[in-house]
């Protein structure tokens, strides 16, 4: 009969200790998505815009110019690196919305 009630006891602790995390994670969340997603049309626009003008800079100046120490595949890996912190910047919003 001791061992019930104090499995019952922890079983309390237990539920307690989750909804406490719970509410300090939605305390934490929800402020964060809501600066992410308020600042997400700039970040999209300005990573996209880097991205687009790196791939037309490295594309102009690999057809126009003949320098062999122009940095052709570094633009390009910077464009894509854009593209690549975009997707992060929106798994990271999709991971504090909660889906």
């Amino acid at each position: 009969m001791n061992s019930i009630s104090e499995s019952t006891g922890i079983g309390r602790i237990e539920r307690a200790s989750r909804t406490v995390l719970l509410i300090l994670w939605q305390l934490i969340r929800l402020p964060v998505l809501a600066f992410l997603v308020i600042l997400e049309p700039l970040v999209s626009f300005f990573l996209s815009a880097c991205a687009l003008i790196g791939v037309l800079c490295a594309l102009f100046f690999k057809l126009t110019s003949n320098r062999p120490d122009f940095p052709f595949w570094g633009m390009l890996a910077g464009s894509l690196g854009c593209v690549a912190l975009l997707a992060v910047y929106h798994g990271v919003i999709r991971l504090f919305s909660g889906r």
